[in-house]
């Protein structure tokens, strides 16, 4: 089932993110990344989205890395699968201020939930990731005031 979904995810992830197939690879050394590239976003959700949790780990805020694993992401990813599905197309991005963080929002239509869902990361100034969050795209969380 893994070997199956991560290459569906492949194929998916890979026509939502052609732009990203010319950029390095940052898994090896990860670098301060602006909190609002669009670029480092998408790599960092194909990563997850492709079960390359090492990868992803790397860029997390040292307190997540505390509490998160490679492990513990392979059971986000899991559950979202089995809740929602693959992602079958990309609705929209953007990044919106909450709580005091630049957060990059991506709401998706998946396989199986029967209205788009909304995946978050929250991100630091240096671009690591200090939260994700995960739900209906018709419920957002509240963002911060302009």
């Amino acid at each position: 089932m893994r070997a199956l979904y991560t290459s569906a995810v492949v194929l998916l992830a890979l026509g939502t993110a052609a732009p990203l197939a010319a950029q390095a690879d940052t898994a090896a050394a990860p670098v301060t990344m602006p909190a609002d590239s669009l670029a480092h976003a998408r790599k960092l959700t194909e990563w997850f989205f492709t079960a390359q949790f090492d990868s992803l780990h790397r860029w997390l805020t040292p307190e997540m890395r505390e509490r998160r694993t490679p492990a513990s992401l392979q059971e986000d990813l899991d559950q979202l699968v089995s809740r929602a599905g693959l992602e079958s197309e990309v609705v929209e991005e953007k990044f919106v201020k909450r709580n005091g963080q630049t957060q990059y929002w991506r709401t998706g239509r998946y396989t199986i939930f029967p209205e788009p869902v909304l995946f978050r990361w929250a991100f630091d100034k240096q671009g690591r990731i200090g939260g994700m969050g995960l739900g209906p795209a018709s419920s957002p969380p509240p963002i911060d005031p302009d």
